[in-house]
């Protein structure tokens, strides 16, 4: 049996297994407590095999700034929470709860009201700002508030406690001199710095007795410059080594880059180990728990074989697949839907939509949209083999219904096929694989090189049809566009051809910027063209997934013109527009990325001919894959009421 499995002792916290599901922001109650739909996410996960489990962070208290979590003030939050945890028990997972002083500089409360921070300091959202700094009465009274929070959690039946000081958060803004300024006892060297936590620790103990478990999760490099460097991280987890913890909790980054923190598609697996190496190399003897893009199960297990940890913990991994863990222990591993990195659970988080997960349409929804057997046998067509047909298409198997998928190309996988394409995408081609073996475990009637047109969708004569074809890149109306060294980004990114040294670049959304960072690491001198005033202004994207774009771009060779139009294309250069003049800049080819437009003429037709067909992706106007696979899902969840309606 894999070692992730065995079970696990840390300090007085035994649990069945490694295995740990992270803290992440999640719907919360109206007033801050465990809802219903937070505590079915928790519990499916505790179904899903883990041995620990957390709920989104808890703010032990609204009165210093509104809370942006889930908050643990009173004995009506505790009962809900109680439920919660009792719930998760019966599974054999043990329940963990993180608690916070909140979020200091980086709060977002108005442009006009400084946030309370350790120290004058500027806020992070409104650099205009100027944090005011927190009283000592002010934190003689978190610090008890804590401990009364934490009794609450020992009270609702939690297993351990965690000091939430980490990230560039309020408690990390008093353990970190670039944001804590003091000169009292809280300020100055480190150990002074630390002297919070220490506080925090002892007040939990007070109220909870000295055996209740207590964790920290703390930020040993916050990798941007002025930050805690990881030599002086070291420093500070050694004066935490016999603080008593039960564990440490490691984290990397901070808001200022915060894609290190909260990891997007285009860091390398296990991208935070190296921390967890460094800590054990400086002799820490407290057991560790690690985090950062270890979804792959070699990789988790790695951390075992290695002894860089004791505890494993998946954060956007469990939200793609709530039953990682017992998938992996079953040896179903080419079962595991795989986190793409894309991060549309942050995004829409932030954008204050329900929170779910691009990749399963279940995640914050897991008791409300069940798969039921159809009540008869329907013959479904689905035409397109992206990643919305292959979902829709695995969802009418599950169902019971009559399925049979058309791709026009020579093999499944639509744009995915391009979107994975970049070596830092890989996660991406890990889904499409997972979507082609569940496409062949199921009786699926798959065609290739199969064209739909009205008379081949009669002939099949369907009940209902699920059009998913996709769309086509967009050719720019330029002077000698048709030139032989013009590639479409979509075409290079699958069949690969072979270009100068030399590339333009034209469009900086999305495609565009991940195409020119592929090239320029490849040793090419690219050249990034953008029509409009800033690259990825019109790309719909989480902001750690857009600020490792730019940040990236920033730090490359890559030479970026804004504001710039392509008027013309040569055999060696194109020509732009540029600041009101005309500019021509050399290249070896021409990389276009401005975008796709889908052809609706066979949904057209399939309407007028008043055959049941239902558009999912592109061709219902968006070319998210969040968007393809949630409306392929729910279409043939739904497909009998969506026949009668329409």
């Amino acid at each position: 049996m894999s070692k992730l499995f065995e079970s696990v002792k840390v300090g007085n916290l035994e649990l069945k297994n490694h295995l740990v599901v992270c803290p992440m922001g999640f719907v919360k109650d109206i007033d801050g407590g465990i809802s219903e739909r937070q505590r079915h996410y928790l519990v499916e996960r505790a179904k899903g095999g883990f041995g620990l489990i957390y709920p989104s962070t808890h703010f032990i208290s609204n009165r210093f700034e509104p809370s942006q979590a889930n908050t643990l003030e009173g004995w009506g939050h505790g009962s809900r929470l109680a439920l919660a945890v009792e719930q998760v028990h019966q599974y054999g997972a043990k329940f963990a709860v993180q608690l916070s002083l909140g979020l200091g500089r980086v709060s977002i409360v108005d442009p006009f009201t400084p946030p309370k921070s350790a120290s004058t300091c500027t806020s992070f959202w409104f650099p205009d700002l100027t944090c005011d700094p927190y009283t000592k009465e002010e934190i003689d009274w978190l610090v008890t508030r804590f401990g009364y929070s934490a009794s609450i959690a020992k009270n609702a039946g939690a297993d351990v406690v965690e000091i939430h000081a980490y990230g560039g958060y309020l408690i990390d803004q008093f353990m970190s001199a670039i944001w804590n300024h003091r000169e009292d006892e809280y300020g100055g060297s480190l150990e002074n710095r630390l002297r919070i936590v220490f506080e925090l620790r002892q007040s939990v103990w007070d109220q909870c007795g000295k055996d209740f478990p207590v964790a920290i999760k703390v930020t040993p490099d916050h990798a941007f410059e002025g930050g805690r460097t990881l030599e002086e991280g070291i420093e500070m987890v050694k004066l935490l080594d016999d603080g008593g913890f039960t564990y440490i909790h490691l984290d990397k980054g901070a808001y200022e880059c915060w894609y290190n923190a909260v990891t997007t598609a285009y860091q390398p697996e296990g991208s935070q180990l190296y921390i967890a190496k460094a800590v054990k190399e400086a002799g820490v003897k407290t057991p560790l728990m690690v985090q950062g893009k270890l979804d792959d199960p070699r990789v988790a297990e790695s951390v075992l074989d290695d002894g860089l940890a004791e505890l494993v913990g998946l954060g956007h991994a469990t939200l793609a697949d709530p039953h990682w863990a017992l998938k992996v222990k079953q040896g179903n591993e080419d079962d595991i839907v795989p986190c793409i990195g894309c991060n549309e659970c942050l995004y829409h988080e932030l954008i204050a939509s329900f929170s779910t997960c691009a990749v399963n349409p279940r995640t914050g929804a897991e008791t409300d949209y069940p798969i039921l057997p159809a009540l008869e046998k329907l013959k479904i067509l689905v035409i397109g083999g992206g990643p919305g047909g292959m979902e829709a298409a695995i969802t009418a198997a599950d169902r019971g219904l009559e399925v049979e998928l058309w791709e026009k190309e020579s093999k499944l996988g639509g744009n995915l096929l391009a979107a994975g394409a970049p070596p830092f995408k890989f996660n991406t081609m890990r889904y499409l694989e997972y979507l082609k073996t569940q496409i062949a475990k199921r009786d699926i009637n798959i065609k290739l090189g199969k064209e739909a047109t009205l008379e081949t969708v009669k002939e099949y004569s369907p009940d209902a049809v699920i059009l998913a074809s996709g769309a086509e890149p967009i050719c720019p109306f330029v002077d000698n566009i048709g030139c032989k060294t013009v590639i479409q980004a979509i075409d290079f990114l699958i069949d690969k051809p072979e270009i100068g040294k030399d590339v333009a670049v034209i469009g900086a959304g999305l495609v565009g910027c991940e195409v020119a960072i592929m090239l320029e690491r490849e040793g090419k001198n690219v050249t990034l063209i953008e029509m409009l005033d800033e690259i990825l202004m019109t790309a719909e994207l989480a902001s750690n997934n857009d600020a490792w774009l730019k940040d990236t771009i920033v730090a490359s060779n890559i030479n970026v013109r804004t504001g710039a139009k392509l008027t013309s294309v040569s055999d060696n250069s194109i020509f732009l527009e540029h600041e009101g003049q005309e500019k021509e800049i050399a290249c070896s080819n021409v990389i276009l990325a401005v975008g796709f437009k889908s052809d609706q003429s066979l949904l057209n037709a399939l309407q007028e001919d008043n055959i049941k067909v239902f558009p999912i992706g592109d061709q219902k106007g968006s070319g998210k894959i969040i968007d393809a696979v949630h409306q392929g899902f729910h279409t043939v969840r739904l497909l009998e009421d969506l026949i009668n309606i329409y």
